[in-house]
């Protein structure tokens, strides 16, 4: 697809902003770092993860009644504020039953915003005959998140440097997020879906348990799911399991000497962390052409599949062994993967459900993927406190390998 094709008005440019903000995380490179500073053991950290994406999957049917309740705009815009409470327990605290409850209200905010903002876009789309061009138009947004993403670690490497505090990162993080919320107020009424609020409570759970129904009930669907869902899932869990690696080797090189180890980390980890997510917003603004690149979207989905963890196990394999820096190139190509498939997947998904479970279908992705986040983040942060974390992503790779042929998309 051309990019020149998309719409580029003002509402685009509104999902290009709340995508932006809502990654304007300053603490996001620096979390396990963070969680490590207050006592927090991998296996702990790992619990700590696994709390926030299982409590993801417990709100994620009250937040769509409250989302049909409210509408689309005050329960996404309403998620901010939640996750402001959770910067501010990470703020004032440090103990790990009150991180807990701070990442209980993270998850909060997740479950609140996750789909909606997708399923928006969905109607947009074809409210403006948009419809063909998802994949480029999902794509674009989500870019414009990744290069959030960067922004958001350069700054929050700047931010340590000068604190040499993490605690202030997560004040700090609260400003966006009010923006954000100004944001999605703005969108168009239509986006809300009025109709919806009509329906009764019982037919809301109807509605939302049917996308489950559906979910399980067709193959075609059901593989999409899978394939999509369990790629994030590692995804999210290597993303910040690689931060203690990336701290030593950025300690160990003999540059700068005059700095501190922290001052060392807050500059290179941000820097890093800032190429990384840089690579993957010009990777996911040319996800449709790297889909082209491929017979269909299927055998690119499989394959993306299949290299990333393959990646993944080199790199732990480096990591474990080696030492080697080889392995920062490596996770630029495991998270840079993530943001080529994800338009796809949600693409897929899409293709392979009603209209109108949209919104439910792409609620139950995010709940597959943070259920089996939480099961990778538990393994590795136990196997790291037992052995390495580069052994926790050895075996956490070699697990999906084997169950490949039993995931990826047939038809």
């Amino acid at each position: 697809m051309n990019s020149t094709t998309i719409i580029k008005d003002k509402q685009y440019y509104k999902f290009c902003l709340y995508g932006f903000l809502k990654n304007l995380r300053f603490f996001e490179p620096f979390f396990i770092i963070y969680f490590m500073s207050k006592g927090i053991s991998f296996f702990e950290i790992g619990i700590l993860y696994a709390i926030r994406e299982i409590a993801i999957n417990v709100f994620e049917i009250p937040s769509g009644i409250i989302a049909d309740a409210l509408g689309r705009r005050k329960t996404l815009a309403s998620s901010f504020l939640v996750y402001i409470i959770a910067f501010i327990i990470f703020y004032l605290y440090s103990s790990f039953s009150l991180f807990v409850f701070a990442m209980l209200f993270y998850a909060l905010g997740d479950a609140i915003r996750s789909g909606i903002n997708k399923a928006m876009i969905v109607n947009y789309l074809k409210r403006t005959n948009q419809i063909n061009h998802k994949v480029g138009y999902y794509g674009h947004t989500r870019s414009w998140s990744q290069f959030g993403s960067a922004i958001s670690s350069l700054a929050g490497g700047i931010l340590f440097f000068f604190n040499k505090n993490l605690d202030a990162i997560f004040l700090l993080s609260i400003i966006p997020y009010l923006f954000d919320f100004i944001n999605v107020l703005s969108y168009p009424k239509y986006l809300d879906e009025q109709k919806s609020k009509y329906l009764s409570t019982k037919e809301n759970i109807k509605v939302i348990t049917s996308s489950f129904i559906q979910a399980f009930k067709h193959k075609n669907l059901l593989h999409s799911l899978i394939n999509s869902s369990i790629y994030s899932g590692y995804y999210k869990a290597i993303k910040d399991f690689i931060q203690p690696f990336l701290k030593s080797l950025i300690i160990s090189i003999p540059i700068f000497l005059y700095l501190s180890n922290d001052e060392k980390t807050a500059l290179f980890l941000g820097l890093i962390y800032f190429v990384i997510f840089l690579v993957n917003s010009f990777v996911s603004r040319r996800a449709s052409k790297i889909e082209n690149l491929f017979s269909s979207q299927r055998a690119f989905l499989n394959f993306s599949l299949l290299f990333g963890i393959i990646v993944g196990l080199i790199s732990g394999v480096l990591m474990e062994y080696f030492n080697s820096p080889i392995t920062v190139v490596l996770f630029v190509i495991i998270l840079s993967i993530e943001n080529s498939r994800k338009p796809s997947g949600v693409s897929s998904i899409t293709d392979n459900s009603v209209d109108s479970i949209h919104a439910g279908i792409l609620s139950v992705q995010s709940q597959l993927a943070s259920l089996f986040a939480a099961v990778f983040m538990i393994s590795i942060g136990f196997l790291a406190d037992t052995f390495s974390i580069g052994i926790g992503i050895i075996i956490s790779s070699i697990f999906v390998l084997l169950l490949y042929p039993l995931i990826k998309i047939r038809t």
